[in-house]
């Protein structure tokens, strides 16, 4: 290896003899410019095996200049995760004069956006999603990602999971195509390499100990218990420790947050300072409770597997799996938290008999490590097996995918029946009939007036019912206007110069009979509304969106001049709000002006079609931001008077 002399001295003062396995093999194949997949166990040094390489990467290429991005981009699963590693990799930067950022969610994105405007970042550290945030800040211009030339992705295999893979797909498609690109991880099942090669070119796979094995140091214990006598495990457990050492340190995993809070309470009634970390917690009272975990001011904390990686404890030596893990990766990372650095440790799985489906992948991690499996959980994996052989069970998959998109499925069906009764009329097809219906891109109405036969012109698909006749204002309003229904786009009515096509009385009649004949159309202006798109600067198409009885949010979202600007830009069009506002109730008389409606006006169907579906769809978005507001009912103070 190829060092310079600042990073050795840093290593010396670190305490650093000699490199790890997977530094030995990763940092010459990193720094001879090659893409790396590299796996090893937990605590093995894979942080310094990525970082060093860095050093050198960075410093052969041209200063940064003041609007230039970083050179290095490392990605990170977790929040505490990003924050250990540019912890971890502050010393040899500031050796070499280099600086890094680190962005991260849970904190208030102008933080963030300071940190990159002040420039000078060769290197960044951040989660997937904040980094999408910072990249599509003011349209772009927050973020410049053309110097980035070396990415790591760390715990790729939790990038890679089927919600995780969008993000860092879309932050790699925004980099150069011939940066460098390297993975690390502790575990990296065969179903996640397939996609993870999808970022790399050619490759070079390092493997140390095993793709998914614990490491040998730390001492594995499961006890299979009745439900109601886990907590005395935890307590016994906890005794043993702090008897043995009162320095030490425990890690608590649950499955659930409310188990996390709940099994907080029982701890802390038994006399040990604790505190939960979990994802429903804010940033800040995470990252405290990570440091006074650190400083041993609290020797246990209870924790879903939002800890389970990168997290990193000198003193850490007993991890309890309250409740066991669902797969053998998550089993390999919690247990992975202590036993770190060549230090022992111990992990105890406390598993219930109905929990056969778990036991199987304790029993794999308990093989594959060299420990022998206890005789009662070996039970429970023969039972198991032979239900799946019977068919009364199927065989669970490795790795973190499935659980993210389900979840997105459920949100997205809450939120289409959300919107299907806010914006649903009482002529509305039903939900058979809506399948069967052409797509509403498909289905719009042009309406000419300016030759006299045929008096109207329908293009419409073949497929699609007529448009139905909406009543007029002054009649009682089954709901909303249909924001998914057909657009329907006029021809702008211009009488003819001279005494072309016909005497003036003719020409009289036939823009009365078009007039007339607009009045009963869907999207078309009421009784008492006066023409007011004929004048010379008139586009030659126009439609109109009453949008008196939407709500407020709704209503401010498709007139503020920011979003019509917008609009404006991208379509070429007119937009202009009139008529008056009228209360729930209330409708206009004779000769009092119209509803409040939008009129777009444009020189072809095409972009007047294209700007009423940006309002529709912020409608949609402002209709939906009011109806949770409702839900979510009146706040409450922060006091109450008793």
């Amino acid at each position: 290896m190829s060092l310079s002399m600042s990073t050795l001295n840093v290593l010396r003062t670190l305490g650093y003899d000699k490199p790890t396995p997977i530094q030995a093999q990763a940092i010459p194949t990193i720094e001879a410019g090659r893409d790396v997949i590299s796996v090893a166990k937990t605590g093995s040094g894979k942080t310094l095996a990525f970082g060093v390489p860095v050093l050198r990467h960075i410093l052969d290429q041209r200063d940064l200049g003041s609007s230039d991005g970083p050179i290095a981009l490392i990605m990170a699963p977790t929040r505490e995760l990003a924050v250990q590693i540019q912890r971890e990799l502050k010393p040899f930067l500031k050796a070499h004069s280099l600086k890094a950022a680190c962005c991260y969610g849970g904190v208030p994105i102008k933080d963030n956006i300071a940190d990159v405007k002040r420039g000078g970042n060769h290197v960044m550290v951040a989660t997937p999603g904040r980094l999408i945030d910072l990249m599509a800040s003011n349209s772009g211009r927050v973020l410049n990602l053309k110097r980035v030339t070396y990415v790591v992705l760390d715990e790729a295999d939790r990038m890679f999971d089927m919600g995780f893979e969008p993000q860092v797909m879309k932050v790699l498609q925004s980099i150069r195509p011939d940066r460098q690109t390297v993975l690390f991880s502790a575990t990296f099942p065969k179903s996640m390499e397939s996609l993870a090669r999808k970022a790399l070119v050619k490759p070079v796979e390092i493997v140390v100990g095993g793709r998914s094995t614990v490491a040998p140091e730390i001492k594995q214990i499961v006890k299979v218990v009745a439900p109601e006598k886990k907590f005395n495990e935890v307590l016994f457990e906890l005794g043993q420790l702090f008897k043995e050492d009162e320095d030490a340190r425990a890690l608590i995993f649950v499955e659930t947050q409310k188990t996390a809070e709940d099994l907080l309470d029982k701890v802390m009634k038994k006399g040990y300072p604790a505190r939960a970390i979990h994802g429903g917690k804010e940033q800040i009272d995470r990252d405290d409770a990570i440091s006074d975990f650190k400083a041993g001011i609290l020797p246990v904390v209870v924790a879903t597997s939002v800890a389970a990686r990168g997290l990193d404890v000198k003193q850490l030596k007993l991890v309890i799996n309250y409740d066991p893990p669902s797969h053998l990766e998550d089993y390999v990372h919690r247990v992975g938290r202590t036993g770190r650095a060549g230090n022992t440790g111990t992990a105890v799985t406390i598993i219930t008999e109905s929990q056969e489906r778990e036991s199987i992948h304790i029993a794999k991690a308990l093989r594959q490590s060299g420990q022998p499996v206890p005789e009662d959980l070996q039970k429970m994996v023969d039972s198991f097996m032979e239900k799946v052989k019977a068919g009364e069970e199927k065989m669970s998959g490795s790795g973190f995918g499935g659980k993210g998109l389900e979840k997105l499925d459920q949100e997205r069906e809450r939120e289409r029946m959300r919107e299907k009764r806010a914006y649903k009329t009482g002529d509305e097809p039903d939900e058979e009939a809506e399948k069967e219906k052409v797509s509403e891109e498909d289905d719009f109405t042009v309406q000419s007036s300016a030759n006299p036969a045929p008096a109207q012109i329908q293009v419409t698909s073949s497929s699609a019912p007529p448009p139905l006749d909406v009543p007029h204002s002054d009649a009682p309003s089954s709901g909303l206007p249909d924001l998914d229904g057909e657009i329907i786009v006029h021809r702008t009515e211009k009488l003819a110069a001279g005494g072309a096509g016909g005497d003036h009385m003719a020409r009289v009649l036939r823009a009365a009979q078009a007039i007339g004949g607009r009045l009963t159309k869907k999207n078309m202006i009421h009784p008492g509304q006066p023409i007011d798109n004929k004048g010379p600067d008139a586009g030659a198409f126009h439609t109109t969106l009453e949008i008196n009885d939407f709500p407020q949010k709704a209503r401010w979202a498709v007139t503020n001049r920011t979003n019509v600007a917008k609009i404006l830009d991208r379509t070429g069009t007119s937009i202009t709000t009139k008529g008056n506002f009228y209360p729930p109730g209330k409708n206009p008389q004779e000769g009092d002006p119209p509803k409040l409606y939008i009129l777009v006006e444009g020189d072809t169907e095409a972009v007047v079609k294209g700007a009423m579906r940006e309002l529709q769809n912020l409608l949609k978005e402002g209709t939906q931001a009011a109806l949770d507001n409702e839900s979510r009912g009146p706040g409450g103070g922060r006091y109450s008077v008793l």
